[in-house]
C-alpha cells in the first residue's frame, strides 16, 4: 500500500484489519458512522486484488473514492476510481473501484470475477443491494464483505454463512431538542421558515447539518438562510464532485450544510456539532407499478441515525421539528417489504434469474408482490411469459429512469428507427425527463395566453417547458429535466433537439403504444350540485389535476364537443388509506377513434344471427365499458365460438338436437342426484354416478371441442354433433317409471322438480287448469319421496 499524504491511523475499525485479513470467505462487518470502515476495508481489500465497493448513492462513491484516493497518496481515476452514472474516473490501473448498485447490477458477469466486492451501508436494505448479496452470495471467486452501521449482523453473518466482524465507535453525548411548532409529526408545513427560525436562534457550538427530504427543499432553505451570517453548503447527489467536496472544506463563518439523508450514514461531515432534523424523507410509493415520490416521515432508526451526527468530533446537540410526544414508527422497513418488485425483477431478468424466488434474499418478498411485479412488466412487454427478459425489457434495464417511463423511451424510439425520423424520440425525452424529476412544472393552472400551455396537451406543455421555459415554468424543476434530458440523450446517442414543434399526437401515439392502461375513457357524473367528471381503464379510477390543462377540453362552451377519453402520462398518489387518491397530473386529451385505432379495446358480441348458411355478429369493440367501435362480419376464433354458442343456447341453430340435449342432461343430473341418496339406490341406482355438466357448460365445451374457427363453417355441422350422451337405457326406463319429469294426465301436464335432501316431489302445472289435485293412483309412485301438487294456484299434498 502506497503511504498516503493523510491517514486515518487511529480509525476504531484498525482493531480489525489482521483478523480480516486472516479471513476467508463472506465477511460481515459493523461499526458505528465514523469508525473508518468505508475508507479502511477497501484499502485492506487491495492487498488481495481488485476491490468493487458498492455505494448505495452517487455522492458517497465520489467522496469515497476521492478521500481514499487522498490516503493513499494517488490522483484520483488512478489507483483508486468509482464509477456512477454519467462518469466513470478510472483507468486500467485502478485497482479500488467504487460504483453505484445500479452500475454493480450491469457488471454483474464481471462482478462474479472480482477478488473482493464490498455492499456499504448494507442496512438500508435498498432493492438492488439486496439482489447483489443473493447474487453474489455463491460466487466463488469472490469474497463478498457486507458493511453497515446499525445492522443486525448476526443475522446477516447467518444467512451469508460468514464471519461477523465488530468495532467500536466514537460518539459523544448528544442534547435531543424539539422545536415542534405545533407539529405532533414530521411536516413540511412551512419548513424553510422554521428551520431560519432555529440557526438564527443557535445557542449551541460548531457546523450544522440540516436533514431535508430533497432538493426542493434545499433551495427553499437556502433562501430562507441567506441573509444570516453563515456559510451555506448544499449537498445532495446531483451535485458536480467539486460542489459536493465543499462540504469537506473549512469556512470562515459557522457552515450549514443543507443536506438529503445522504449525510446519514454514507458520509461524516466534519465539525458538525449541530443537527437540525426536519423529520422527512422523500420516498418512492407504486401503484401498479409505476413509482410515485411521497413525502414521508422517517422511522426512529433513522431519527437516531442522524442526531448522531452530531456527536462524532465532540458533545453535541440535535433539534428535532417535531414534538416529544409525537411517535414515530420503529424501524425503517426493507424497501422489499414497502415497494414494488418491479426493479428487482427487472435486474434479475436481465441478470439472467428470472426465478427470483430461487434466489437466496435476505428477506422473502411480501405474498403477491413478485406476482404484481411480473404482471406489470408483462403489460409492459419487459418479459416473456416465462419470465425471460424480452429486447424491450433490455433496453428498459439500461435506462436510468424508472420502467413505465423507460417504456416511453423504447417505444418512441421504435417509432423512429422505423420512420427514420428522431423527432417524435426528442420529444419524449424532454417529457420523460419532465416527469422524472417528481417536482410540479408550472405556477397554477394554465392561463390562456400563456405560450407554453397553449393547447389542452400536458405532455406538449412540459416538452416545450423543457427547452424554452417561461414565466410560468419552475427554474427548479426545469433546471433538474434538462440534466436528465442530457443525461438520456448521452445515453441514447442523441444530439440536442432542433425542432420547435411538438406534435402531441404523436406523443399520445407513444403512450398508447408502450402501454394500453395509459388510456382512460372519460365518465361525466351529475350530481345535484356539480358535475364530476372520473377517468377509467378498467381499474382503478382517476382523478385530474385541477392544474392540468386537459380541463380546456372537459369544460367546453355549449355546442363544443368535450374530449370522450384521455391519454394520461404521470399518475401520482396522494393521502393515505380512504383518502388516497390518484391524480393524473399529466395528460392529454383524445377521442375514442384515436383509441380504436391504438388496437386497444376487446371483441364483445353484439347480437348474432344466421343467414345463408352462415353465422354473422354484430361485434363491439369495448375498452373501460365504452364503445369505440361496431362492425358486422363472419366472427373468427374466439369470437366465432362465442356466437354459436349464444345462437345454440336461444335455440336458433340445430333446434331438435338441442332440445334433446336437455332432456339427456337434465335426466343424468336427476340420476346423479337420486344415486347419491337411499332413495335411488334401493330401486338400482349404482352409488354416486357424475353429475353432468349444466346446459350451458355443455354447449360451451362441445364448441371448443369440435374446433370451430368460422362463422361460415356450419356446413361442416349436424345435428348429431350437439346430442349429449343419454343415461344408459336401463337407467333411462327406471326413471321414466319411477321418477318422471313431467306428468300428462289428459287434462294436466306437471312439471315435476325434485328436492331430495328435503325428500320432495313438487309438481307444478304447465298446461291445463284444474282446481283439486288428482288422486294418488293418478300419479307415479315417486318412492321414497312426499308429493305435491299444484291445484288452483296453491300446493296439496298428496297422500
Amino acid at each position: 500500500m502506497v503511504a498516503g499524504r493523510a491517514t486515518d491511523d487511529d480509525l476504531p475499525v484498525n482493531a480489525l484489519r489482521e483478523i480480516y485479513l486472516a479471513t476467508r470467505g463472506p465477511i460481515v462487518i459493523t461499526a458505528p458512522t465514523g469508525s473508518g470502515k468505508s475508507t479502511q476495508v477497501p484499502r485492506w481489500a487491495a492487498q488481495r486484488g481488485p476491490v468493487v465497493v458498492v455505494e448505495p448513492r452517487r455522492v458517497a462513491c465520489r467522496a469515497l473514492a476521492s478521500r481514499v484516493a487522498s490516503l493513499e497518496g494517488s490522483a484520483l481515476g488512478k489507483r483508486i476510481g468509482y464509477q456512477v452514472r454519467d462518469e466513470n474516473r478510472i483507468s486500467p490501473e485502478t485497482v479500488v473501484r467504487f460504483v453505484t448498485p445500479g452500475i454493480a447490477l450491469r457488471q454483474m458477469n464481471a462482478l462474479k470475477e472480482t477478488p473482493t466486492v464490498i455492499l456499504d451501508e448494507l442496512h438500508e436494505r435498498r432493492l438492488d443491494v439486496d439482489l447483489l448479496l443473493a447474487l453474489l452470495m455463491n460466487a466463488p471467486k469472490t469474497q463478498l464483505v457486507a458493511m453497515s452501521a446499525t445492522l443486525d449482523g448476526p443475522r446477516v453473518a447467518a444467512h451469508l454463512g460468514g464471519t461477523l466482524l465488530q468495532a467500536d465507535g466514537r460518539l459523544h453525548p448528544v442534547d435531543i431538542r424539539h422545536h415542534d411548532a405545533g407539529e405532533t409529526l414530521p411536516n413540511p408545513r412551512d419548513l424553510d421558515r422554521r428551520i431560519a427560525e432555529v440557526v438564527r436562534t443557535l445557542d449551541a457550538p460548531g457546523d450544522v447539518l440540516v436533514f431535508l427530504p430533497g432538493k426542493a427543499e434545499i433551495a427553499a432553505a437556502e433562501l430562507a438562510l441567506r441573509s444570516l451570517p453563515v456559510d451555506l453548503v448544499p449537498l445532495h447527489g446531483g451535485l458536480s464532485l467539486d460542489a459536493q467536496s465543499r462540504v469537506f472544506e473549512p469556512t470562515k463563518r459557522r457552515k450549514v450544510v443543507l443536506s438529503t439523508n445522504v449525510a446519514e450514514t454514507s458520509l461524516t461531515v466534519p465539525g458538525i456539532g449541530v443537527v437540525i432534523d426536519s423529520g422527512l424523507v422523500r420516498r418512492t410509493s407504486y401503484h401498479r407499478g409505476r413509482a410515485h415520490l411521497a413525502l414521508l416521515p422517517i422511522a426512529q432508526d433513522a431519527a437516531d441515525q442522524r442526531a448522531g451526527r452530531a456527536g462524532r468530533t465532540g458533545p453535541g446537540v440535535c433539534i428535532r421539528l417535531w414534538a416529544r410526544r409525537g411517535a414515530l414508527e420503529e424501524r425503517t422497513p426493507p424497501e422489499i417489504h414497502r415497494e414494488s418488485l418491479v426493479p428487482l425483477l427487472l435486474s434479475a431478468a436481465a441478470c439472467g434469474h428470472p426465478d427470483v424466488e430461487r434466489l437466496p434474499l435476505l428477506d422473502p418478498p411480501k405474498d403477491g408482490a413478485l406476482e404484481d411485479a411480473r404482471d406489470e412488466l408483462r403489460a409492459l412487454g419487459a418479459i416473456d411469459a416465462a419470465g425471460a427478459v424480452t429486447g424491450a425489457g433490455r433496453q428498459l434495464f439500461g435506462l436510468p429512469i424508472d420502467a413505465s417511463l423507460g417504456r416511453l423511451i423504447v417505444e418512441a424510439r421504435a417509432i423512429s428507427e422505423r420512420e427514420e425520423d428522431e423527432t417524435v424520440l426528442q420529444d419524449v425525452v424532454d417529457l420523460v425527463a419532465a416527469l422524472s424529476s417528481g417536482r410540479r412544472f408550472f405556477h397554477g393552472p394554465p392561463e390562456l395566453e400563456d405560450p407554453i400551455r397553449v393547447d389542452a396537451c400536458d405532455a406538449s406543455a412540459l416538452v416545450r417547458a423543457v427547452r424554452f421555459g417561461g414565466a410560468s415554468v419552475d427554474r427548479l424543476a426545469r433546471r433538474d429535466a434538462e440534466s436528465v434530458a442530457r443525461r438520456l440523450r448521452a445515453v441514447l446517442s442523441l444530439p440536442s433537439p432542433s425542432h420547435e414543434d411538438v406534435d402531441a399526437r404523436r406523443l399520445r401515439e407513444v403512450a398508447l403504444g408502450a402501454d394500453a392502461r395509459n388510456a382512460h375513457v372519460v365518465r361525466r357524473r351529475s350530481s345535484k350540485k356539480s358535475e364530476r367528471f372520473a377517468f377509467a381503464n378498467g381499474g382503478t379510477e382517476l382523478q385530474l389535476a385541477r392544474e392540468s390543462a386537459v380541463w380546456k377540453a372537459l369544460d367546453v362552451r355549449p355546442g363544443e364537443v368535450a374530449a370522450e377519453a384521455i391519454v394520461v402520462f404521470d399518475v401520482r398518489a396522494f393521502g393515505t388509506g380512504k383518502d388516497r387518491r390518484l391524480l393524473a397530473t399529466c395528460a392529454s386529451p383524445c377521442d375514442l377513434p384515436t383509441l380504436r385505432d391504438a388496437g386497444l379495446g376487446r371483441p364483445r358480441l353484439a347480437r348474432t344471427w344466421v343467414k345463408k348458411k352462415r353465422v354473422l355478429a354484430e361485434i363491439e369493440i369495448v375498452f373501460a365499458k365504452k364503445v369505440l367501435a361496431t362492425r358486422e362480419e363472419v366472427p373468427v376464433g374466439e369470437v366465432a365460438r362465442a356466437a354459436i354458442v349464444d345462437l345454440l343456447k336461444r335455440g336458433s341453430l340445430f333446434k331438435k338436437s338441442i332440445r334433446e340435449t336437455k332432456v339427456r342432461l337434465d335426466a343424468r343430473a336427476l340420476a346423479a342426484q337420486l344415486s347419491r341418496s337411499s332413495v335411488g339406490q334401493q330401486h338400482g341406482l349404482p352409488e354416486g354416478l357424475e353429475a353432468p355438466p349444466s346446459f350451458d357448460e355443455w354447449v360451451v365445451a362441445r364448441v371448443e371441442e369440435l374446433g370451430i374457427e368460422r362463422g361460415d363453417e356450419l356446413a361442416l355441422l349436424s345435428e348429431d354433433d350437439f346430442l349429449a350422451q343419454p343415461l344408459p337405457y336401463e337407467l333411462q326406463g327406471m326413471l321414466e317409471d319411477l321418477f318422471p319429469r313431467t306428468v300428462s294426465l289428459g287434462d294436466a301436464t306437471y312439471q315435476v322438480e325434485f328436492d331430495l335432501p328435503q325428500a320432495r316431489a313438487v309438481l307444478t302445472i304447465v298446461k291445463g287448469d284444474r282446481t283439486k289435485p288428482p288422486p294418488r293412483s293418478f300419479l307415479p309412485a315417486f318412492p321414497g319421496l312426499r308429493v305435491f301438487v299444484e291445484a288452483g294456484r296453491t300446493l296439496h299434498e298428496v297422500r
